[in-house]
């Protein structure tokens, strides 16, 4: 199998589990909660000063539809950072050396950056520093951008906390790096769970996310549990 897991090789992830579609779609179904679509149609408030950060965590079909549920996250859109060549697409990114990545659009007010730190690591297996489950490669690899020493500390300090709480049997291997050029990914990854729910839950329960998560976190997975500030952790 190559590093990279090609979309004709995540069809066949979908088709060998088979047998965990059911599953797979119970999953979906108590997942889903928010019903908001990862790259909504109608405009942002122009009211609320947002802001965005870059989180990467395996497969962005999945870090999307994480995050899509999280009150006060007001668009994901599904992606790729850094590399070396310019508005890659599906079939040359891993070549052009750059990541899978969601860029999240957030009210601060609502949820911070610190909280969105807190449940990327929790909804990933942040101990793996060569993939995500079933995807391997660095462009599966889990990273938290910052754009500011501010937000650095912010996602250090969050990292520091969870790894203190020895959760995991290894420690944390996500890492916190600077804020790269991002490129939208096609508009058929956008939104992938809720435009191909069967495929998706197959792939989500056969890749074992579901079941990582559920393992070490199982209803906190959802909860902040940190305290605020960070700097205060």
């Amino acid at each position: 199998m190559p590093a990279h897991l090609t979309l004709t090789n995540r069809t066949y992830l979908a088709l060998i589990v088979g047998a965990a579609l059911v599953a797979g779609m119970l999953v979906i179904l108590s997942f889903n909660t928010s019903g908001k679509s990862a790259i909504m149609d109608e405009p942002l408030d122009p009211n609320i000063a947002t802001k965005t950060v870059l989180l990467a965590a395996g497969c962005f079909w999945s870090v999307e539809f994480d995050l899509e549920k999280v009150a006060g996250v007001l668009r994901v859109v599904s992606g790729y950072a850094g590399g070396t060549s310019e508005n890659p697409t599906y079939s040359t990114y891993v070549a052009g050396g750059h990541r899978e990545v969601v860029e999240v659009t957030y009210d601060p007010t609502r949820v911070s950056y610190s909280n969105l730190v807190e449940y990327i690591i929790k909804h990933s297996d942040p101990t793996d520093a060569d993939g995500s489950f079933y995807d391997r490669g660095g462009e599966y690899a889990p990273a938290i951008y910052y754009e500011t020493e501010e937000e650095k500390k912010e996602a250090e300090s969050v990292i520091a906390a969870l790894d203190a709480m020895k959760v995991y049997p290894k420690p944390i291997a996500t890492v916190v790096i600077p804020r790269e050029d991002f490129w939208p990914a096609e508009e058929y990854h956008q939104n992938y769970a809720q435009k191909n729910p069967g495929h998706y839950a197959a792939y989500r329960a056969g890749s074992g996310r579901a079941a990582f998560i559920e393992k070490y976190w199982a209803d906190n997975a959802n909860e902040f549990i940190l305290r605020e500030p960070s700097s205060n952790l």
